[in-house]
C-alpha cells in the first residue's frame, strides 16, 4: 500500500479508537518502495542517491526504509486505558519481533540505546512509534525478504556502523511477508494480550 494513503488512514483510525467511534486494531501492510523519516528531522543520515521518495512521519526514530518483503505492523490500542506507557509499549514491539526471530532458530537482542531488534550490528526490525490522544500510531518494521540494497543509501535510524538483515539473509533461503505474517500477529497478540479477529478488507473509511 502506498505509505501517504496508509499513513492517511492510520490518522482517520486512529482518532475514532480514541473517541470511541471503532475498535482497536492491529495492521500488518507491505508499502511500496519508500524511505521514511521520523521526528528528528534533517537529511543527515541520507548517504547517496535515493530511487525510492522520501517521506516526513510523526513517528519517533531517524530515517529508515520500507518496501516489499517487510512487514510493517500498526497497532492502533487505547495505552492509556490499557495502562501501558511508550516505554513498555517499545518493549512489548521489540519482544514480538524477537518471538518471531526465535521461532525461526535466530538469537535476537536487544541493545541499550537502540530501539529495535538485532543480531549483532544487524538490525532485523524497527521501532517507531507515537502516542496521541491515548492511542498508539505506528509500530514496527520486521524484514522478512526485503532487498536489503535498498538500505545502502542510508545510515538506518542513524546508528554508524549498523547494517540492516533479513530472515531470507540470515537463513538462507527465503522467508516471505506471506510465510511471517501469521507468526507476527500471534506474537503481537501475545505481546500485549489481545484477542485477535480477522477484519476481511481495509476501505476508505477507518
Amino acid at each position: 500500500m502506498p505509505i501517504e494513503a496508509a499513513l492517511a488512514w492510520q490518522r482517520r483510525r486512529a482518532e475514532a479508537v480514541a473517541s470511541g467511534d471503532l475498535p482497536e486494531i492491529v495492521v500488518v501492510v507491505e508499502h511500496e518502495p519508500v524511505y521514511t523519516q521520523g521526528r528528528r528531522g534533517g537529511r543527515g543520515h541520507v548517504l547517496g542517491e535515493l530511487s525510492a521518495p522520501i517521506v516526513d512521519t510523526d513517528r519517533g526514530g531517524d530515517i529508515t526504509f520500507h518496501g516489499p518483503g517487510q512487514l510493517v505492523v500498526w497497532p492502533i490500542l487505547r495505552l492509556r486505558e490499557r495502562g501501558i506507557g511508550i516505554a513498555a509499549y517499545v518493549r512489548g514491539l521489540e519482544a514480538a519481533a524477537m518471538q518471531v526471530a526465535r521461532s525461526y532458530g535466530l538469537n535476537p537482542e536487544r541493545i541499550p540505546g537502540r530501539p529495535g531488534i538485532w543480531l549483532g550490528d544487524r538490525k532485523l526490525a524497527s521501532v517507531g512509534v507515537r502516542l496521541q490522544a491515548g492511542v498508539s500510531r505506528h509500530g514496527l518494521a520486521l524484514n522478512c525478504d526485503v532487498d536489503l540494497s535498498w538500505f545502502d543509501a542510508i545510515r538506518a535510524c542513524g546508528i554508524e556502523g549498523a547494517t540492516a538483515t533479513s530472515l531470507t539473509a540470515e537463513l538462507g533461503r527465503p522467508v516471505t511477508a506471506s510465510e511471517c505474517e501469521p507468526a507476527i500477529q500471534n506474537a503481537v497478540a501475545t505481546a500485549f494480550g489481545l484477542r485477535l479477529s480477522p477484519v476481511e478488507r481495509l476501505g476508505d473509511e477507518p
